[in-house]
C-alpha cells in the first residue's frame, strides 16, 4: 500500500459544478484500441449545458479558469453573461493509446452517452458514463478479443518470424535497467508461432477371414483392421504464444527472511521480531518475490503524477494537486491525481491480491511509465517482502530509485534493509510498531487509505508468531 504524509484536516469546500472527464478504450485483454471512431454526447436526462472544452489542461492556471469560466455566472454590468447552454455531441478518433478525449467541463453527476461508429458508418451506444469526481476517467472496454490471427504462412513468412527472445542466465540477477531495455517489450505481451494447421485422418479397412476349425472342423470367422493414417490440411491456424512472464527473469541471491535477520532488525528498530513477521505476512504473505524471479511490486498512478513534480509539490494536499497539468493526459491508467488504475479483482476494500498474475499487471503497467519517466515510475512502487513505496528513496538513504530498485533485484536480504530504513525515518509508524498498535502502523506506514483488513492481520499474524 502506497505510504502518504497525512495533511491536518481542514473544512470540505463545496463541490465544482464541473469536473474533467478522460474517455479511453481498450479490449478485454486491456490493450489500446486504435482507430475507432466515437461519438460522445450527453446522455438522456442531462440538462443542457456550456459548450464543452475539450483537449489536455495546460497549466494550473488554465484548469482553473476552465471551470471558473464554465461555471454559470451572475450578469452584472461587469460581467459577461453566461455561454448558451447547447447539447453537447463531440465526434473522435482513438490514438494508439487508446485514448479518445478529455472534456475539461464535463457537468458533474450529469450522464455522458459514448458511441462507436460501425462498418456501416452507424454510430452505436456503447456506455453510458456519469462523472461524479473532479478529475474521473473511463475505460470503455469492448466485447470482444482483438487478437491477431494468420490463415497461412508462406514459407518466405515462417522463415521471417523472429523467436529472439532474451534469456536470462541461471544465478543472473535481472537489473531494472535490462528488464526494462531489453525485456519490455516482451512484458505483458506473447510472441507468436502460426504454422498452417493438419490433423491426422484415420481411414481403416476391414478384412474378414474364414478358417476352419481343426477340431471342430466348422467355420471361424475374424475380423482384422488395417489402420492408414493420412495428413489433411484444416485451413486453419496453429498458434503457439511464448510469454516473457513466464520464464525465470531474475535468481535472487536470499528468498527467504533467516531468524536472524529478524532478530537484528528487530533490536535495530526497538521491537519484537514477532512484530515484523506480521507486517511481512500482511503485506507480501510473507513471500518478496514471484515465481519468475522479480519482486513484488504494487505500480500506484498518484505516485507517479507526485513524483513528476516539482518537490516543493509533491506533497501538496489532493484538491491542489488536481489542479496541476498532467504531463500524460493520454495514459490516465499511468498518470493522474487520483488513485485508480487497478484490474478486476486486484483490490478492493479488505486488501489486495498478492497473486503472481496480479503482479505481472504491475509490471506491464510499471514498464509502461517507464517508458514516460523511468525514475518516477520506480518511485511509484510499493517493493517487495515489506511493500515499501520507493517515492521516499532520498528520506532512506538511498542514492537514487534506481539503485533502490535494483537492490530490491537482489535478494529479500535487501528488501529487510528497505523496511528497516523505512520505518526508522517514520517515528509515528515506528512508534506504533514498538507499541503493537496496528491501527496506528497501519495508518502511518500505508496511509489514511489502508485495507481495512490489515489491523486485524497485522494481529493475528502477530499473536501467532510471537
Amino acid at each position: 500500500m502506497a505510504h502518504h504524509k497525512h495533511p491536518a484536516s481542514q473544512p470540505k469546500a463545496s463541490a465544482a459544478p464541473y469536473v474533467q472527464a478522460t474517455l479511453v478504450f481498450r479490449d478485454v485483454l486491456q490493450k489500446p484500441i486504435e482507430g475507432l471512431s466515437v461519438q460522445i454526447k450527453a446522455g438522456a436526462g442531462a440538462r443542457p449545458a456550456p459548450q464543452w472544452t475539450t483537449g489536455a489542461q495546460t497549466d494550473a492556471a488554465d484548469a482553473s479558469a476552465t471551470l471558473a469560466t464554465s461555471a454559470p455566472a451572475v450578469a452584472s454590468a461587469t460581467t459577461a453573461p453566461p455561454p448558451p447552454a447547447i447539447a453537447n455531441t463531440i465526434e473522435a478518433t482513438t490514438d494508439k493509446d487508446g485514448y479518445a478525449i478529455t472534456i475539461r467541463n464535463a457537468a458533474r453527476n450529469q450522464p455522458i452517452d459514448v458511441l462507436v461508429k460501425n462498418r456501416r458508418g452507424e454510430f452505436v451506444w456503447k456506455a453510458t458514463v456519469t462523472p461524479k469526481k473532479d478529475i474521473s476517467v473511463f475505460t470503455v472496454t469492448s466485447p470482444e478479443y482483438h487478437l491477431e490471427a494468420t490463415t497461412k504462412l508462406t514459407p518466405k513468412e515462417e522463415f521471417e518470424q523472429e523467436l529472439n527472445v532474451p534469456v536470462v542466465q541461471h544465478d543472473e540477477v535481472m537489473t531494472v535497467e535490462r528488464l526494462v531495455g531489453e525485456f519490455g517489450p516482451y512484458i505483458g505481451w506473447s510472441q507468436k508461432v502460426t504454422e498452417q494447421g493438419k490433423v491426422k485422418r484415420d481411414t481403416p479397412t476391414r478384412h474378414k477371414e474364414t478358417t476352419i476349425d481343426g477340431k471342430t472342423k466348422k467355420e471361424k470367422t475374424t475380423v482384422t483392421i488395417d489402420h492408414y493414417y493420412t495428413v489433411v490440411d484444416t485451413g486453419k491456424p496453429t498458434t503457439v504464444a511464448f510469454n516473457v512472464l513466464g520464464s525465470k527473469l531474475n535468481y535472487p541471491k536470499t528468498l527467504e527472511i533467516s531468524e536472524k535477520k529478524y532478530a537484528e532488525a528487530a533490536k535495530t528498530l526497538g521491537c519484537e521480531a514477532a512484530a515484523i513477521k506480521a507486517v511481512a505476512m500482511t503485506e507480501s504473505d510473507g513471500v518478496g518475490f514471484c515465481d519468475n524471479g522479480l519482486p513484488k511490486i504494487r505500480y500506484e498512478r498518484h505516485v507517479f503524477f507526485r513524483s513528476l513534480l516539482p518537490k516543493d509539490k509533491r506533497n501538496e494536499k489532493p484538491a491542489l494537486l488536481k489542479k496541476q497539468p498532467n504531463p500524460f493526459p493520454a495514459f490516465p491508467n499511468l498518470c493522474l491525481p487520483i488513485q485508480g488504475g487497478y484490474t478486476a479483482g486486484e483490490t478492493d476494500d479488505h486488501g489486495w491480491s498478492h497473486s503472481d498474475e496480479k503482479v505481472m499487471h504491475q509490471y506491464e503497467r510499471f514498464v509502461q511509465a517507464c517508458a514516460l519517466n523511468r525514475d518516477a515510475a520506480i518511485m511509484a512502487c510499493s517493493w517487495g517482502a515489506f511493500q515499501v513505496l520507493a517515492f521516499f528513496y532520498e528520506e532512506m538513504g538511498y542514492a537514487s530509485p534506481i539503485e533502490l530498485a535494483n537492490l530490491e533485484m537482489q535478494g529479500v536480504d535487501e528488501q529487510f534493509d528497505l523496511f528497516v530504513a523505512y520505518v526508522n525515518m517514520n517515528s509515528s509508524a515506528k512508534k506504533a510498531l514498538q507499541e503493537k498498535n496496528w491501527e496506528s502502523f497501519a495508518y502511518y506506514y500505508n496511509g489514511q487509505h489502508y485495507p481495512q483488513k490489515y489491523p486485524e492481520s497485522m494481529r493475528k499474524f502477530y499473536e501467532k508468531f510471537k
